[in-house]
């Protein structure tokens, strides 16, 4: 008697005991695998098939591919198989562009990552689809994506909270200013001021910012400087702002005290540097240089200065040092002529 006809799927030049271990171990996949012919009906669903899709094998042999589809995605599948079988490729995974979605014998759709390849040719072309239910996977990024969306949230509010106590704490060093008795404890006040402002709009740009830990610090600078040209009613044609920044992103960490350095020489430089309505420039550069550091230069053209920031008195300078500290900054300055002090530090690692 010969022997039967080998199983259709089944490469021929298999030993019979090898294609049963074939079988078996197709049989025993978690992952749903489902073989069709070139007429895209189902002619192997395995005990995997069978739980993801709530069919028996018998329910669905001899059945179009699409019953196991929903009906909007059945058109846009015969498509891309058709495709698939005249290309050159064996192998692909599908939903490339968007993600998988299966049909249960209840009616329920669920997400799926799946595969497919293809092995003969014209028409004895089988197709095997290789199909995993992420529903599981899927619940549980949402519910890690709908936490973070909270947290966001949250944190958005705190940085309005400080950001809104800080503009109050300004407007009671202002009203503190307006009734001061004399010009020195005025312009305390007015210094104060502008170092709360510097802290508050740094909330207020991450606030507004896509990525809550990180600072667009160029942007911050442009809004920080544009602030104390108006709050010392300087006018940009008698001193000019020239500003070369690097797309740098700072955590809040190094946004503050590279912030107050900035407010400190800024408004230094607006205020002493060119006395007696004489005209100049301000020059702010931000860059990143070799070996993870970052370089901050703030230098005008007036009139220089004697204080040398590591032994200054003023309160301003002062606070520039134990900032450059913090940071860990190499400070070096330059006057005359004019007045350059550029700060060097390295970036902590992501």
């Amino acid at each position: 008697m010969p022997d039967p006809e080998p199983e259709r799927g089944a490469p021929s030049d298999v030993p019979t005991t090898s294609r049963d271990l074939l079988r078996k171990i197709v049989e025993l996949a978690d992952d749903a695998i489902i073989v069709t012919g070139q007429d895209q009906r189902i002619v192997l669903f395995n005990q995997g098939a069978e739980r993801v899709f709530g069919y028996a094998s018998r329910e669905v042999l001899g059945q179009p591919l699409d019953i196991l589809l929903p009906a909007r995605s059945a058109l846009a599948h015969r498509r891309h198989m058709r495709d698939f079988a005249e290309s050159g490729v064996h192998g692909r995974g599908m939903g490339e562009r968007e993600q998988i979605r299966g049909i249960r014998k209840s009616g329920e759709e669920f997400p799926a990552e799946a595969s497919i390849s293809k092995v003969g040719s014209g028409e004895s072309i089988l197709f095997t689809v290789i199909l995993r239910d992420v529903s599981q996977r899927v619940a549980a990024e949402e519910t890690i994506r709908a936490s973070l969306r909270e947290k966001e949230a949250l944190l958005r509010e705190i940085h309005h909270r400080v950001k809104n106590n800080l503009q109050i704490v300004g407007s009671l060093l202002a009203l503190e200013a307006r009734g001061a008795s004399d010009e020195q404890t005025r312009k305390m006040f007015e210094e104060s001021q502008n170092r709360i402002h510097s802290m508050s709009l740094l909330h207020e740009t991450l606030y507004r910012s896509s990525d809550l830990s990180q600072i667009s610090f160029p942007e911050y600078i442009r809004e920080l400087t544009a602030h104390l040209f108006r709050a010392y009613g300087v006018l940009h044609d008698r001193i000019r702002l020239r500003l070369d920044l690097d797309d740098l992103h700072l955590n809040i960490d190094l946004a503050v005290p590279c912030g107050l350095i900035v407010n400190e020489l800024a408004s230094n430089a607006l205020k002493h540097a060119f006395p007696d309505g004489r005209e100049g420039e301000l020059r702010i550069g931000l860059h990143r240089r070799e070996g993870g550091m970052v370089e901050l230069v703030v230098a005008d053209d007036g009139i220089g200065m004697t204080a040398d920031v590591a032994r200054a008195k003023t309160l301003g300078l002062r606070l520039v040092r134990t900032l450059a500290e913090q940071l860990s900054a190499a400070v070096q300055v330059i006057s005359p002529p004019g007045t350059t002090i550029r700060l060097t530090f390295p970036l902590p690692e992501s």
